[in-house]
């Protein structure tokens, strides 16, 4: 487990293939220049990194629900952080369709597929929805899928950047300074 990483459903979806992402890279560079400080510095600066990395955590946090898609406002109150270790947190949504909202689906998706059917949750039933202000009935309905809707992807670049930048400033400061450098 990373540092920081987007929650496990939008990563892993079973009904989507896992996303390529640079938050791997970025979370393997950080736990790299978290461990090459404590040597250069001759002090645990796991304390301190903790706190940059929750800090982190609740900006991605903050970012992302102000970013995520709203009809309800559902998925972006369930943007939650969960700290795995000290220096390991999960930040995402938990509900089962922010995947969908982050990556689109079907053949709009950003892993397209086929075009999916919906029907009736109750046999003989029919769909009723709008369309350009119409009422419309349907026994089934083949959807195309939604458009991606990114919302944790572009609040983790957004956010990142500076973290390796404030890890770099605390481990420098111990090494020059000593532990108790601010």
């Amino acid at each position: 487990m990373g540092i920081i990483t987007a929650a496990a459903a939008a990563a892993n979806s079973p009904t989507q293939p896992s996303a390529p992402s640079s938050t791997n890279a970025v979370t393997a560079d950080l736990i790299n220049l978290i461990d090459d400080l404590k040597i250069a510095s001759g002090e645990d600066i796991e304390r301190e990194a903790g706190q940059i990395i929750a800090q982190t955590a609740q900006r991605v946090a903050s970012v992302s629900r102000a970013k995520a898609p709203k009809k309800t406002g559902k998925l972006a109150n369930s943007i939650h952080v969960r700290y795995l270790s000290p220096l390991s947190v999960e930040v995402g949504p938990n509900v089962d369709y922010g995947v969908f909202q982050e990556f689109g689906t079907g053949t709009r998706g950003e892993f397209p597929t086929a075009m999916y059917q919906i029907k009736p949750k109750k046999p003989g039933g029919v769909l009723v929805f709008q369309v350009d202000g119409k009422t419309v009935f349907a026994r089934v309905v083949n959807h195309p899928g939604i458009p991606p809707h990114p919302y944790m992807r572009p609040a983790f670049e957004e956010v990142l950047g500076d973290t390796a930048t404030k890890l770099i400033e605390s481990g420098l400061a111990q090494i020059t300074k000593g532990p108790n450098a601010k």
